[in-house]
């Protein structure tokens, strides 16, 4: 028992004040919260002269939870982790005696709805009975200790005192200084963490600022910025993911604090990416822990279960998500974990992450129009050569008609009373032969404008093919050639223009007539699957090498098969067939193998 005496020949006092002394020299320099949470109950108990002391923290929710306890163990065990709500401890205060910053609550006083304390089994008061000043093993006091701001950080509270009685005023005294120097340990401690939160977000935005000036495409973007990031955010797991631009994919950079690989959860892509819009637009982040999820606004109930759900499974216990962003676009996102022992996301780490979701957002952007330019340029160069080409081979297949067609006039002049006829054929052909290459390149330069509307209606692709057929029917009979034709019964209707579609059908059956040899055979089909209408043009004729089928749609390209170039033609038709499609929102597929036919689709949408 220890009262107001000697101990080993110095007085309590001067131990006690030896002890806060020591306690004053490591508070300044003391990282480890939890050991000078014990250094604090244990001189509370061991020198105020308490069985039990213990130390409480306001937690983030605004609850009240043991971090520390001494002197017991069965008190320890039974108390330590316990959480009390922040309106108790207020109801307590609020019928407490003050023995200056200490509150004192008698037994019998303590409000209804506070929660029980430890009460030893074995504790017997060494105090006569009728002491006014004994102690009650039901009596609290506390000692509150505060930030500089005077925001309560949380308690020191001790029960059973050794001498059996009510502390006196240096008891009380020396129990203020210990709670003192707990405030002022926390409020150091937690400066110290702000400053070098403030460090590593500084040294992680400068990071994300360096790489965002470099020239990388979105994917590098992506990769390089995923490691100071998440060291940064001082995240357990980030995911971070660039949405797909014109030029490029979808990419994204996963890691975790532990260099185990992190699952990516598809659930929540879908989540991430309204979510980073919404905040784009808000100009906020956001967050979902256990208990809350903030913005509330911005959240609505389901996605809220499915990221806890995620958070659950994970070992996680909150996530953030920033968005990457630039101008009015969103690019992308950032998102974090923490895990169970990992604090709160704070105010300085929410600015950070969204001064790096905005780094980020100008670097896509700036690559996305570095790859714009570079692709505009590559397609004015390439539109540059066409140019060219188009004059060289347009030249080209106006002066041989136009040369024959000279001679003879040439020769018809020199000889008036020969035979014209001949001449007169070759005239004719060649004419025939210009004006086909003069109707080609105004169909193609109209399919090819852009701006130029396309003449809309309901067309019947089945029909129209049925005519076209119909069509080359004699021709198909002079050449030797079976030409067929199937169409699917209640076959629907496409939307387009009824003369380009026909003459993309006339194209692809001219073709296979004219290179399918006498005794061969010519299938056309017309059908429905799922949401498309299929025309298939298929023949058993020369068939297309390998090499030829890369630049088949090209223009003015007539194949390097010697059987096939000693048939008449433009090379436009197939070229003008594809831009036709493309405009339909179709598609041209083609199957050939050379000497053993060719097989054309042409896919377009139904109604």
């Amino acid at each position: 028992m220890r009262g107001h005496g000697l101990r080993d020949g110095v007085m309590w006092e001067v131990l006690a004040l030896r002890r806060l002394t020591d306690l004053m020299n490591r508070v300044s320099a003391q990282d480890d919260l939890s050991s000078l949470f014990d250094m604090v109950v244990d001189g509370a108990a061991d020198v105020v002269g308490f069985k039990v002391a213990a130390i409480s923290l306001v937690v983030p929710s605004g609850d009240v939870e043991v971090v520390a306890v001494a002197g017991d163990d069965d008190a320890r065990a039974e108390l330590l982790g316990r959480r009390t709500p922040r309106a108790n401890l207020e109801a307590e205060f609020a019928v407490a005696e003050r023995w200056g910053s200490l509150r004192f609550v008698p037994a019998g006083e303590l409000p209804d709805g506070s929660a029980e304390g430890w009460v030893s089994p074995d504790w017997t008061a060494p105090t006569p009975d009728g002491d006014p000043d004994a102690w009650h093993p039901e009596d609290t006091l506390i000692a509150p200790f505060f930030d500089a701001v005077g925001e309560l950080l949380g308690i020191l509270s001790v029960d059973l005192p050794l001498t059996g009685r009510r502390p006196d005023v240096t008891q009380r005294a020396v129990l203020e200084l210990f709670a003192n120097q707990t405030g002022i340990a926390i409020s150091g401690a937690r400066q110290r963490h702000g400053l070098a939160e403030r460090v590593r977000l500084v040294e992680a935005v400068q990071t994300v600022a360096r790489i965002a000036q470099e020239d990388l495409d979105p994917a590098k973007v992506v990769d390089v910025a995923a490691v100071p990031i998440s060291a940064g955010l001082a995240s357990a797991g980030l995911w971070l993911r660039a949405f797909a631009g014109e030029d490029d994919d979808e990419r994204e950079s996963v890691s975790a604090r532990s260099g185990a690989p992190v699952r990516t959860p598809v659930s929540l892509v879908a989540i991430a990416r309204r979510m980073a819009a919404s905040c784009w637009r808000a100009g906020v982040v956001a967050v979902v822990g256990t208990e809350h999820a903030e913005p509330p606004a911005l959240w609505a109930d389901d996605d809220v279960s499915q990221v806890r759900t995620f958070l659950n499974d994970a070992g996680a216990r909150s996530l953030l998500v920033a968005p990457m962003g630039s101008g009015s676009s969103c690019f992308g996102y950032i998102a974090c974990t923490r895990g169970p022992d990992d604090p709160d996301w704070t105010e300085a780490e929410a600015v950070a992450a969204l001064e790096m979701g905005r780094d980020l957002g100008r670097a896509i952007r700036n690559a996305r129009l570095y790859a714009v330019e570079r692709r505009v340029g590559a397609e004015l160069r390439e539109a540059d050569r066409s140019k060219t080409q188009l004059f060289s081979t347009v030249s080209h297949e106006l002066k041989n008609p136009l040369a024959s067609i000279v001679g003879h006039v040439e020769l018809l002049r020199q000889e008036p009373d020969g035979n014209p006829d001949w001449s007169l054929g070759v005239i004719e052909r060649n004419t025939e032969r210009l004006q086909s290459l003069v109707d080609d390149l105004l169909t193609l330069s109209r399919v090819s404008d852009p701006d130029r509307a396309m003449p809309e209606a309901d067309v019947d692709l089945g029909e129209v093919s049925r005519d076209v057929v119909d069509m080359f029917r004699p021709r198909a009979d002079t050449q030797q050639v079976r030409l067929t034709f199937d169409l699917q019964e209640r076959l629907p209707l496409v939307r387009g223009s009824a003369d380009d579609l026909e003459r993309v059908v006339q194209n692809l059956v001219s073709n296979a007539v004219k290179f399918t040899p006498a005794g061969g055979q010519v299938a056309v089909r017309v059908e429905s699957r799922r949401d498309r209408v299929v025309l298939e043009c298929t023949d058993d004729g020369l068939g297309i090498s390998e090499e030829d089928q890369e630049r088949l749609f090209t223009e003015f390209f007539r194949g390097t098969n010697p059987q096939s170039l000693q048939v008449p033609g433009t090379g436009l038709g197939l070229s003008i067939a594809r831009r036709v499609v493309d405009r339909h929102g179709g598609r041209i597929d083609l199957d050939s193998e050379l000497g053993r036919g060719t097989s054309v689709r042409l896919l377009l949408p139904a109604l």
